[in-house]
């Protein structure tokens, strides 16, 4: 019987506290609701802002910066010296890529320029401006991310930093090209040799055999896997 009691009492409890959090949050809600009206209209204005800036802005803005890259585009085909800097600064009737990353800022297309920038600079052997280039690039689904990836970390390769250019062939391997790839993991198998840390040398090596059997054949990864799984025992 006393149990039945004390059950009744904490169902009446129970009752008691939601009934009390139910009035609670009504009394909230009435006292503050033009207050919660405000923050759920302003959010949908926010909203609202940015579908139309990116429709009536950005995309004609992108579509404009993307005509503009043909003539950069063509002077860099070209390869001479001169051509690169025209391509970089343009000419008098043409934005190079440097003055669309400046003037389209926020565009997909700018941040395309920023890695055709890179590649010229690249070119004309001024690696310290190809490496900031390279670095302002994005990836927002771009293409060329991944071989960028490879580029930046050839030139911290280049430079003595083994951390570095690792962390970049890292991210270079995660596409799945059926060419490139390959070749970027044997880059990075090499670095993994150099600071001798056998084990990921051999998976990367491993990897090619795996994935790309054409590509393992050819380039002769089969004796460098060899060497690395000799230093594993």
């Amino acid at each position: 019987m006393a149990n039945n009691e004390k059950l009744g009492a904490k169902k009446t409890e129970n009752a008691q506290e939601t009934e009390s959090f139910g009035t609670r949050f009504i009394n909230f809600f009435v006292k503050y609701q033009n207050v919660i009206y405000g923050i759920i209209i302003a959010i949908l204005v926010i909203i609202a802002a940015i579908i139309a800036l990116n429709k009536f802005y950005f995309t004609p803005k992108n579509h404009k910066a993307s005509a503009a890259m043909l003539a950069p585009i063509n002077y860099y085909m070209a390869g001479d010296s001169a051509s690169l800097n025209l391509a970089l600064e343009g000419d008098d009737e043409n934005d190079g890529f440097l003055t669309i990353i400046s003037d389209y800022k926020m565009t997909k297309t700018a941040n395309t320029a920023k890695y055709f920038a890179g590649l010229t600079y690249l070119k004309l052997n001024d690696k310290e401006e190809a490496l900031n280039y390279l670095q302002q690039f994005k990836k927002k689904e771009d293409v060329h991310w991944y071989a960028c990836q490879a580029l930046i970390g050839d030139l911290y390769d280049e430079q003595g930093d083994e951390n570095k250019a690792i962390s970049y062939y890292k991210k270079a391997v995660k596409n799945d090209d059926p060419y490139f790839t390959p070749i970027n993991l044997f880059k990075l198998g090499q670095m993994y040799e150099r600071s001798e840390n056998w084990k990921e040398a051999a998976n990367a090596y491993q990897r090619i055999e795996t994935e790309y059997y054409d590509q393992y054949q050819n380039m002769g990864v089969a004796k460098f896997a060899e060497n690395v799984k000799s230093k594993l025992k």
